[in-house]
């Protein structure tokens, strides 16, 4: 997408999940729905294509959603698998807009309610949860954008029925301003993007040229209030990615105040303040009144159960660790108990079976958490941490076959630095509890060793 594309052709703003989503009899592979059908199909029309992001930014509804919803001239929202952030998105769109929104889903999904069957495009699957006939749907796609380009005739149930509703007007003004915005955007979303391709697991210097990239991009972007929420975040999982904590505190620092105060972002400062001082005090004050505030998820719970998981290693014989030991397997249990997370639920295993392999605590959880771990794959969108954590579950289990089994599908995942250090770090020590196959045990901490990071301040 350049950035005439983008200043020259109507915007279609496009409300659909990311990645794999399913249950245990279906997944739906949208990304390949996307660039396969929806994108083609929306240039084919004459029209920029943008995608909803709030998924990918851990559920966080930015400021640049609702511009977009009210400002983009036309919008494709995918009903597949009923989810809710779509679904949101949809009543936004058709509370502020008469007509322009094309509704599409998969053949076979039984939307949850009534919403003119006849309106909604249906496209084709196989078993894979790709589309089957990309270029047949994409024409019918491209076709009912056309027609709403042409007819202009109302498609939002709430003007159909009262036609007296205005819609929102949009200043000439406001709308090169929204457009400027998201051309500067999304560059930034591609400068970023090939940082993380630059920078190769295991050469060096790549990584630093990925750094280099990204401190480039964080240099030119000297007012952050001029850009969207979304690339924020995404500058700061960049920022992460490389595991540069400090610059991440600073940019939480300089970020919106609105922004700031998100639970997205204030996760992410209290994971950065405990890499750099394992155990800290301020992640903790952080994440107890974000829960304060906001209710605890399984999310919070796993990065304070890692603050005090490092207070337990760093107090390794003295009379304070038993303590926090105690108090990081019960807020990792915590964690799990909320939605059966299998992050929380994995490390509240690893701390029982180094410290009580044969309580009934960890007997009973111990199972739990491996149906928790297997159902999450089986519905499909599995990434780095669901295969991590069968890694783990299986040397519990005194598999190792079976985790490096695992580990090869980990790899698969293409993990950043970070990940594969935090598994390394796990299975280090998970290894000096157990004897067996060395050669399992080398293959394991071999392809899970991370590669350098010689910019990374270690103060």
């Amino acid at each position: 997408m350049n950035d005439d594309f983008l200043s020259a052709k109507p915007l279609c703003f496009v409300l659909m999940p990311f990645g794999t989503k399913g249950d245990l009899n279906s997944t739906v592979e949208f990304d390949d729905v996307y660039e396969q059908l929806v994108k083609p199909a929306v240039e084919a029309a004459g029209m920029a294509c943008l995608r909803a992001d709030e998924e990918q930014l851990g559920g966080f509804i930015h400021t640049a959603m609702f511009e977009r919803l009210m400002v983009c001239d036309y919008a494709v929202a995918d009903l597949t698998q009923a989810n809710a952030n779509v679904y949101y998105e949809l009543g936004i769109r058709h509370a502020v807009r008469p007509w322009s929104t094309v509704l599409i889903s998969a053949k076979g999904f039984r939307l949850p309610f009534d919403l003119a069957p006849d309106r909604v495009l249906r496209y084709g699957l196989d078993d894979a949860g790709r589309p089957d006939r990309p270029v047949a749907d994409r024409g019918g796609l491209t076709g009912r954008l056309r027609i709403a380009k042409a007819r202009q005739q109302p498609d939002s149930p709430l003007f159909e029925h009262f036609t007296g509703l205005g819609s929102p007007k949009v200043d000439p003004g406001d709308l090169r301003a929204f457009q400027d915005r998201v051309r500067v955007s999304e560059a930034v979303r591609r400068q970023l993007d090939e940082a993380r391709e630059i920078a190769r697991p295991g050469d060096e210097q790549a990584i630093r040229r990925g750094i280099a990239q990204v401190q480039r991009v964080r240099t030119a972007m000297a007012d952050l209030g001029a850009y969207d929420d979304g690339v924020l975040i995404d500058l700061l999982l960049a920022y992460r990615d490389f595991r540069r904590w400090q610059e991440m505190i600073d940019l939480v620092d300089d970020l919106p105040a609105h922004l700031a105060r998100s639970a997205t972002v204030r996760e992410q400062r209290a994971i950065a303040r405990n890499r750099l001082q394992p155990g800290s005090v301020h992640a903790e004050t952080e994440l107890r009144a974000l829960g304060a505030e906001y209710g605890n998820s399984s999310e919070t719970l796993g990065i304070l159960g890692r603050v005090y998981k490092d207070r337990w290693a760093a107090a390794l014989g003295t009379p304070q660790a038993r303590a926090y030991l105690r108090l990081a397997i019960d807020t990792y249990v915590a964690g799990f108990e909320l939605d059966f997370d299998p992050y929380p639920g994995v490390n509240a295993v690893h701390l029982l079976w180094i410290s009580d392999r044969d309580g009934v605590r960890l007997r009973e959880l111990l199972p739990a958490v491996e149906f928790a771990a297997k159902a999450r794959i089986l519905r499909g969108g599995a990434g780095y941490w669901d295969y991590a954590t069968m890694i783990e579950l299986a040397i519990y289990a005194g598999a190792l076959s079976d985790a490096v089994d695992w580990l090869e599908k980990a790899l698969g995942t293409s993990p950043s630095t970070m990940e594969k250090e935090t598994t390394h770090t796990t299975i280090t020590r998970l290894r000096a509890y157990c004897a067996g196959d060395d050669e399992c045990w080398d293959a394991l901490l071999d392809g899970l060793s991370p590669s350098p990071n010689p910019a990374e301040d270690e103060g």
